[in-house]
């Protein structure tokens, strides 16, 4: 079976803390004399997220800029941190970039063609016969489909070896002149950065891949997802998802354990998506999971906020490195996206 290697991570250079930088952070934002601050603040100061990385100066964040602007930088900072979180993980599974048979890249912030695969492959030095799935319109729940994708490719063709590697660069989506909730939230939870993964099935320590799942929500697209203006991409969150947790995405969650013949509580272990502190709150109550069965989640949301795609890899990370389980515990992973869509993949712990 395909086994997940420990992951790597890389973010960019500028850093903010939600206890220190807040007002800074607001006043970058917001115009001056805006009547509600007080308020915003306390949905920063609420949000869970105490750190989280971009690749601009805090203060520049919402600066109105052209699309051709921000683009350019997320080509810019997702070649940089692709390649810096890229060998960082083959060096974590004893892999050389010659190993690589298949490599799968996540991103729904920005936009380029030729796609990071590409130079990955030309400037790592892989084989020219890798085979590549650029991954550009699942939002969130990319990093979970990339690791789907994988283990199929693996069952497909056994003693292959993927490299899945997500990158976000969710600030270069702050709108200057939005003052709307949705872009206002969306600033306070996303962060900029990077997660790399190897998937083999070679002997490695780490969660083996036993089934995977999807599920469309009928009649959700206005759920999450991007519309497009002059300064590029504006964020459509809707203020519903973390009930939908609840009402929608439970019932099929419970559905995807059946494999092992369980239900979601009965499970050791959890790679959840922290698509926002609501969100993880609203997981723990509906399938009973005590807080500290998901810290791996929680850890991943108080120190870089929710990365998009590349949040199931920076979870799974933490549980390696953390939380590691015992050998034949077994676990979720999960994720939503836009569509709106769950993606759930079952895990068994190994160690070699």
């Amino acid at each position: 079976m395909a086994v997940i290697c420990r992951p790597a991570t890389a973010f960019p250079d500028h850093v903010g803390h939600a206890s220190r930088d807040a007002d800074l952070m607001l006043d970058a934002i917001l115009p001056p004399g805006f009547p509600h601050k007080s308020s915003i603040k306390k949905i920063f100061q609420n949000s869970k997220v105490e750190t989280r990385y971009s690749v601009r100066p805090i203060m520049e964040n919402a600066k109105p800029t052209d699309f051709k602007h921000r683009n350019d930088l997320y080509i810019e900072w997702t070649k940089k941190l692709g390649m810096r979180a890229a060998k960082e993980a083959l060096d974590n599974a004893n892999m050389k970039p010659t190993d690589i048979d298949y490599v799968i890249t996540t991103s729904c912030t920005g936009f380029m063609i030729p796609s990071l695969d590409a130079y990955l492959i030309n400037d790592m030095g892989m084989r020219r016969n890798t085979k590549r799935l650029p991954i550009t319109e699942l939002g969130c729940a990319g990093g979970a489909q990339g690791i789907a994708r994988a283990g199929d490719f693996i069952k497909a063709h056994p003693g292959s070896t993927v490299l899945l590697l997500a990158v976000e660069l969710p600030s270069l989506t702050v709108q200057a002149d939005d003052f709307s909730m949705t872009n206002l939230v969306a600033a306070s939870l996303f962060g900029d950065g990077c997660a790399a993964c190897v998937i083999t099935d070679k002997p490695r320590t780490g969660a083996k891949i036993i089934s995977s799942d999807s599920y469309i929500f009928q009649d959700s697209y206005h759920f999450m997802g991007f519309d497009t203006g002059p300064g590029g991409f504006t964020i459509v969150l809707d203020k519903d998802i973390p009930d939908a947790v609840t009402t929608k995405v439970a019932p099929v969650l419970a559905g995807m354990c059946a494999p092992f013949g369980c239900q979601p509580a009965q499970l050791d272990f959890f790679v959840f998506h922290p698509g926002g502190r609501k969100v993880l709150e609203n997981m723990e109550q509906v399938f009973g999971i005590p807080r500290e069965r998901i810290k791996a989640s929680w850890d991943c949301l108080w120190e870089c906020g929710n990365l998009s795609s590349a949040s199931v890899i920076v979870v799974y990370k933490h549980l390696y490195e953390r939380y590691r389980p015992k050998h034949g515990q077994r676990g979720l992973l999960t994720a939503f996206g836009p569509g709106f869509s769950a993606e759930g993949t079952l895990l068994e712990w190994q160690e070699v």
